[in-house]
C-alpha cells in the first residue's frame, strides 16, 4: 500500500519528548511517598475518574480543577495542558497486561488480546484519544512488550515483531471502537436493509452470503466474535509459517526498539 504522506509538525520531537517525560516522572511521582495534596497523579486520577463517567469530553483543565476544589492555574503547575493531561490519562487507564506464564505462547496472545479489550470497555473514553505517536509512556509501552515478547516466543522474525504487534494491538483498538459505537437496534436491521438493495450482479458475493453471521437480521452488534476469529486466523498463519522454516528462531535475534519505529501505531490502552 503506498505511504499516506505526511507533513511533519515543527517542534513535534519536542512535544513528544515533553509529553514522554510527564509519563514517566508520572509513574516516579505515583510510587513516591508521601504525595503532595495537589499532584500529578492525583490530577490524573482525577480526570479519569471524570472521563469514566462523563466522557472525554467531560474533561478540562477548568473541570478537573473544580472537582479538586482548586483553581485551573494549580493543575498547570503540574500538568502541561490538557493533550498532555490526557495522554497520562490514556496511559494510567491502559493498566498493566497480563503476566506471562511462559508455557502456551498463543493461549498467552489470546489472553493479551482479551485483557486488551476488556480495558478498552471498561474505558471506552481512551478509543477516543488522538494517535499522535507510537506508545511513549510507561503503561502502553508495557502492554507492547508483552506482546512483543509474546511473538517473538512464537518464533516471528525481528523484522516481522513491530509490524505484527501494532498490527494486533490497532486491531484490538478500532473494533473496540467499532463495538462501543454499534447501534444494536442498526445491526438487526442490517440484513434486511441490505436485502433490499442489493444486486446480485454487481454484489455477488455479498448476495450469497445473506443470513450468514455478519448480515443476518438477528444479529446484536456483538463485534466479539470477529475479533476472536480474526485473531484465530492470524496465529494460524504465524504458527504455519514458523512451522514451514520461513521465518528464524526468536533467539536468533532481539526485537527492534520501539523508538526506532516512531512512526508505527500507537498500542492502548
Amino acid at each position: 500500500m503506498p505511504r499516506t504522506p505526511r507533513t511533519p509538525r515543527p517542534a513535534a520531537g519536542a512535544e513528544l519528548a515533553a509529553v514522554a517525560d510527564l509519563l514517566w516522572q508520572l509513574e516516579a511521582d505515583t510510587a513516591a511517598e508521601p504525595r503532595p495534596r495537589l499532584s500529578a497523579p492525583l490530577i490524573v486520577r482525577t480526570a479519569v475518574a471524570l472521563a469514566d463517567t462523563e466522557g472525554l469530553e467531560a474533561v478540562s483543565m477548568q473541570r478537573v480543577a473544580a472537582e479538586l476544589g482548586c483553581t485551573a492555574m494549580a493543575l498547570y503547575r503540574h500538568v502541561p495542558g490538557k493533550d498532555q493531561l490526557v495522554a497520562a490519562m490514556s496511559d494510567v487507564a491502559a493498566g498493566h497486561p497480563p503476566a506471562a506464564g511462559g508455557v502456551d505462547w498463543r493461549a498467552e496472545v489470546e489472553a493479551w488480546v482479551e485483557a486488551l479489550w476488556g480495558r478498552y470497555l471498561r474505558h471506552p473514553w481512551m478509543l477516543r484519544t488522538p494517535t499522535r505517536s507510537a506508545p511513549v509512556g510507561p503503561g502502553e509501552l508495557a502492554w507492547f512488550e508483552a506482546v512483543l515478547t509474546l511473538l517473538q516466543r512464537a518464533g516471528v522474525e525481528r523484522g516481522q515483531l513491530i509490524p505484527l504487534a501494532t498490527f494486533v494491538s490497532s486491531a484490538v483498538r478500532d473494533l473496540a471502537r467499532v463495538a462501543t459505537e454499534l447501534d444494536p437496534a442498526g445491526a438487526a436491521a442490517y440484513g434486511q436493509v441490505l436485502a433490499e438493495r442489493l444486486d446480485p450482479t454487481r454484489f455477488p458475493t455479498l448476495c450469497a452470503l445473506a443470513g450468514e453471521e455478519g448480515l443476518d437480521e438477528d444479529e446484536d452488534g456483538d463485534v466479539t466474535p470477529i475479533v476472536r476469529h480474526g485473531l484465530r486466523y492470524l496465529l494460524d498463519g504465524i504458527e504455519a509459517r514458523v512451522a514451514s522454516g520461513r521465518t528464524r528462531a526468536p533467539s536468533e535475534s532481539p526485537a527492534r526498539s520501539p523508538q526506532a519505529t516512531s512512526s508505527k501505531g500507537r498500542t492502548t490502552s
